[in-house]
């Protein structure tokens, strides 16, 4: 079950129509490995999308770092590079390890320790299903600080859409006018999620592949409503041939340890359709903690000052309860009895304002940003969070340390990788979890040219909601790099927050003609 932030009465009455079983771990062993390719591989490319639209030579779609190119170049000062990262924080990853865990299929990423693992599952659209210590053995174990109970409760990413928020309106977009089906969980519309479906069916992955210290999952989830578009107030396709009805997104996730404690998740959310959806309180992600039952029982939610949030507001006649709340900073923790384990999660986007639900007597415990943003047709939104592992004195040191070193992360959109002689512009954008300070140009590692930050650049905005100052974050600038020669110039962008964090966020070979 889970809780939808579109009314406080849609609180995910049990959506068990075809239990699945929660394995215990007592009986997990290795399975086939994970999937071979590249990071994100050709699932990261929606169809439909011209690989020449602005967007991706902005980099707001998911083309992942470019690479500076050496081809011709041989014998030149400046020839391949390796391509920049564009995740602001080096990884400390370990290996990889697949788990047969009952009827599901699991894939694990250890830390470079080894001490301390996150897991995914391929049934349930590569939904975060695992995040504590290794626990010696493979497959999930007693320090699990995830729920994972349901195809609706774990880590993951559930979407919404204001004129299309329930069934018996959301086939005609009319919602936001009034009318429509009753505003309950079995009837909500237009609703991707990534673990699955309210008929506990999971959204199936397109592929898991590991990369370079990380674990990526491609799905496009299923809709949570079957009947979503149904214009009459059924609720029946569970049990038939129309219960897997899968949405028009697709969404990659990213995860890998940057720490020991912590695991960096990375999604980008991907519109197949034509068809735009508004803005609204979105799930992007959110974290069911484990409750009890064959783990901790994570129920405490803390603020990061140490002060406990009571989550004490009705949401309905059954138990349920949630709270809206402004935190001291872009993090909190779920904790046990004592504080003395949990696990947190951080918005790198900055954002403070969440909402907590829980219901102690099942028991079910849940917090997750109140991010707004929508998804424009054939677009993209991107956004990037962070688990952190221990007790609350160890999140609150980890969190603090995290968010000041985070550093700057960007796109260079020109100058291409051929100029004429004379002046020629250089632009791009980046962005920070507390703000960019300045950014300049380095030509030939040599030459230092400063650049004007702050431009209006409302299209990283809506790819990369949330971030301080989000749509002024364009730099521009020009420069004369001389009469043509048959090497390149090296151009690089390098960025500074207001924590003085200091980073190369682009570069690029650039020859003169």
């Amino acid at each position: 079950m889970r809780a939808s932030p579109f009314a406080v009465i849609l609180l995910l009455a049990a959506c068990t129509e075809s239990p699945a079983s929660t394995p215990d771990g007592g009986d997990a062993a290795p399975a086939s490995g994970v999937d071979a390719g590249d990071v994100g591989g050709d699932a990261a490319t929606p169809p439909g999308v011209d690989a020449g639209d602005r967007r991706r030579d902005a980099g707001l779609l998911d083309a992942g770092p470019a690479p500076v190119d050496a081809g011709g170049f041989e014998g030149c000062p400046f020839t391949g590079r390796p391509p920049i990262d564009e995740s602001p924080l080096p990884h400390v990853s370990g290996r990889t390890e697949s788990v047969r865990a009952g009827s599901f299929n699991d894939e694990y990423l250890y830390d470079a320790t080894g001490a301390f693992k996150i897991g995914v599952r391929r049934e349930w659209g590569g939904s975060v299903i695992f995040f504590g210590e290794s626990g010696g053995r493979p497959g999930t174990n007693g320090t699990n600080t995830i729920d994972a109970n349901d195809t609706g409760r774990e880590v993951q990413v559930a979407l919404y859409d204001p004129d299309r928020s329930v069934q018996g309106c959301s086939w005609n977009a009319s919602c936001a006018s009034g009318g429509g089906c009753p505003v309950q969980i079995r009837y909500l519309g237009w609703n991707p999620v990534q673990g699955g479906n309210r008929c506990n069916l999971g959204s199936p992955v397109e592929a898991v592949t590991s990369g370079p210290g990380s674990l990526v999952a491609s799905t496009i989830p299923m809709q949570w409503n079957p009947d979503w578009d149904a214009r009459e107030c059924t609720a029946n396709s569970c049990g038939g041939s129309g219960a897997r009805v899968p949405s028009d997104v697709r969404m990659v996730q990213t995860a890998r340890f940057v720490r020991p404690l912590v695991a960096e998740v990375r999604y980008t959310v991907e519109n197949l359709a034509d068809v735009a959806h508004r803005a609204a309180l979105q799930e992007m992600p959110t974290m069911y903690t484990s409750n009890g039952r064959g783990g901790p029982d994570l129920w405490r939610l803390m603020d990061p000052n140490g002060t406990q949030i009571p989550i004490d507001t009705p949401a309905g006649g059954d138990g349920f309860m949630f709270e809206n709340f402004t935190a001291t900073g872009p993090w909190v923790s779920l904790q046990n009895d004592d504080l003395s384990y949990g696990v947190a999660i951080l918005y790198e986007n900055g954002l403070r304002d969440f909402q907590g639900w829980q219901q102690r007597s099942l028991p079910f415990n849940n917090v997750r940003s109140r991010i707004v943003f929508g998804l424009p047709a054939r677009g993209v939104v991107h956004a990037r969070a962070y688990l952190l592992l221990g007790s609350f004195a160890t999140i609150q040191g980890q969190a603090a340390a995290l968010l000041d070193e985070l550093p700057p992360f960007g796109w260079l959109d020109g100058p291409t990788d051929t100029v004429s002689p004379g002046a020629t512009s250089i632009g791009g954008w980046a962005l920070d979890n507390r703000g960019v300070a300045s950014v300049e140009a380095r030509i030939d590692e040599r030459v230092t040219v400063p650049l004007t930050y702050g431009g209006s650049r409302p299209d990283v905005c809506l790819a990369w909601p949330g971030y301080p100052r989000c749509d002024g974050v364009g730099f521009s600038g020009s420069y004369d790099f001389g009469a043509p020669t048959e090497c390149p110039h090296l151009i690089e962008i390098i960025a500074t927050d207001t924590d003085g964090n200091r980073r190369t966020i682009a570069e690029r070979l650039v020859q003169v003609r």
